[in-house]
């Protein structure tokens, strides 16, 4: 495990690479244990942003559908 000072270290190298936004706040926690959230909100982010993309893969199929299916019909003349 890292110390904490060279996590402190790493985290603001980090940070001025990441290009999102990421909240500070003041805790009692130990590194370790901040490295655990950290590494389940990642978690929970990458999934929530797959769920989102499934959301929007089958919302777009199903307008799609509903746009064929009541495009008007051309009688021939």
């Amino acid at each position: 495990m890292i110390s904490d000072e060279e996590y402190k270290k790493a985290l603001k190298q980090f940070h001025k690479l990441s290009d999102r936004h990421i909240l500070a706040a003041e805790t009692d926690m130990s590194s370790s244990d901040i490295q655990k959230v950290v590494k389940l909100s990642d978690k929970i982010r990458k999934a929530g942003n797959e769920l989102v993309g499934l959301m929007r893969k089958n919302y777009d199929q199903l307008m799609r559908t509903k746009r064929y299916r009541v495009k008007p019909q051309t009688l021939p003349t």
